[in-house]
C-alpha cells in the first residue's frame, strides 16, 4: 500500500544514461541552490546509505550478476533503505532532496535494457518507496561519452543495450509530462543548466511559499 506522506520538502530525480553529465549538473543545482539558502540534500543510487553504497559496490564492480531480477531486488533493497531512513525525513523537514537517478532507472535499465516486465518493475519500485515519487525529473538525453574510466559492469554492456535503455526514457517521459523534463545534454554545459534552473524556478517559489 502507499503510504500518502505530508511534506513539505521537493524531490528532484536525474535520470540518463553513463556519461551524460548528471553528476555535473546536480552539482550545479546543489550549489546553486545552497546559494538561495535553501537546504538541500544530494544522494546517488545505490548509494546514500551504509547498505546502499556496499551493494553499490558488489552489483557495480565485484560481482558479475547474471539475473536480472536479482539486479532489479539489489537495486531496490538499497532504494527501500535510501527511502526510509535518508529522503522521506530530510522531505519532512522541508529540504530539496536531489538523486542521481532513482525509480525510473530500474524501469528504463532493468525493464526495457533487461526485458523484464515493465508492470513488474513499476509494482517492485512501488513496494521498495512505499509509492514515493519525484516532484520532478529531468532527463539528460545525449549520447553520453567515453570519460577513459574503466567501466563498471552496467557501463560494458554493449551499444543495443543503451539503445532499449534509451527508448525506455523516452517513453517514460512521454506517459509522464508533468513530472518529466527533457533536457538536450549535448548543448554547452552552461545552456544546460540554465534550462534546469527555468524549469526548477516555480517549484522553489511554491517551496518558499510564494
Amino acid at each position: 500500500m502507499d503510504r500518502q506522506l505530508t511534506r513539505q520538502g521537493l524531490l528532484i530525480s536525474f535520470e540518463g544514461i553513463e556519461k551524460v553529465g548528471k553528476s555535473t549538473q546536480i552539482l550545479l543545482l546543489s550549489q546553486w541552490l545552497h546559494q538561495q539558502n535553501i537546504e538541500t540534500v544530494v544522494l546517488r543510487e545505490p548509494g546514500g546509505t551504509v547498505l546502499g553504497e556496499t551493494l553499490r559496490q558488489v552489483v557495480l564492480h565485484d560481482v558479475a550478476i547474471v539475473s536480472p531480477w536479482a539486479e532489479l531486488l539489489v537495486f531496490a533493497a538499497a532504494r527501500a533503505e535510501l527511502t526510509e531512513t535518508v529522503i522521506r525525513p530530510h522531505l519532512a523537514d522541508g529540504s530539496v532532496v536531489i538523486v542521481d537517478r532513482f525509480i525510473d532507472s530500474s524501469v528504463a535499465y532493468q525493464g526495457y535494457g533487461g526485458g523484464l516486465p515493465i508492470d513488474d518493475v513499476k509494482m517492485i519500485n512501488r513496494l521498495a518507496t512505499e509509492g514515493l515519487e519525484p516532484d520532478l525529473t529531468f532527463w539528460l538525453q545525449g549520447p553520453g561519452f567515453d570519460t577513459g574510466v574503466r567501466p563498471d559492469q552496467i557501463e560494458s554492456r554493449d551499444a543495443s543495450y543503451f539503445r532499449r535503455v534509451s527508448e525506455g526514457y523516452r517513453e517514460l517521459a512521454q506517459c509522464n509530462p508533468v513530472r518529466w523534463r527533457i533536457i538536450d545534454a549535448t548543448q554547452p554545459m552552461e545552456d544546460v543548466f540554465e534550462t534546469i534552473c527555468q524549469h526548477i524556478g516555480p517549484w522553489i517559489n511554491t517551496l518558499r511559499g510564494g
